[in-house]
C-alpha cells in the first residue's frame, strides 16, 4: 500500500470514529450520501449540473462550512476521480465532475460492497 492509500484509509477510520462512534461504516457512507444530495445545488456553485473540484475546495476553504460538512467535502474530494467515472455522460460531461447520477451509482456501489 503506498503513502497516498495510507492517508486516505486513516483519513476514512478517523472519519468513522469521529463522527460515527456508534455506527457502522455503511452508516457514515449513507451520511455522506444523504448530505451530498441534499446539498448538491450549493456545492454546484456555478449551477452546471458538475460539482468539480475548485468548487469542493472553495467550499472547504470558507470558515462557514462546519466540521462535519467540511468532513464530507474531504470524503468527495478524496474520491471524486471516482464518483466522477460511475457514469459516463457522453460528450456534455465536465472532465473530473461529479453529476447527481455520478453520485447515485457510486454510493450504491460502494454500500453494496459493503454487505
Amino acid at each position: 500500500m503506498n503513502e497516498v492509500e495510507t492517508e486516505k484509509d486513516d483519513f476514512e477510520n478517523a472519519w468513522v470514529s469521529n463522527y460515527v462512534p456508534k455506527g457502522t461504516a455503511a452508516d457514515s457512507i449513507n451520511q455522506i450520501k444523504e448530505w451530498a444530495y441534499k446539498a448538491f445545488d450549493t456545492l454546484d456553485l456555478d449551477h452546471n449540473g458538475y460539482i468539480v473540484k475548485h468548487e469542493l475546495e472553495e467550499i472547504l476553504q470558507a470558515e462557514a462550512t462546519p466540521p462535519r460538512e467540511k468532513s464530507f467535502i474531504t470524503f468527495l474530494l478524496n474520491n471524486q476521480t471516482a464518483i466522477a467515472d460511475s457514469v459516463h455522460e457522453g460528450s456534455t460531461s465536465v472532465d473530473g465532475g461529479i453529476t447527481r447520477m455520478d453520485l447515485e451509482a457510486y454510493f450504491k456501489l460502494v454500500l453494496n460492497m459493503m454487505i
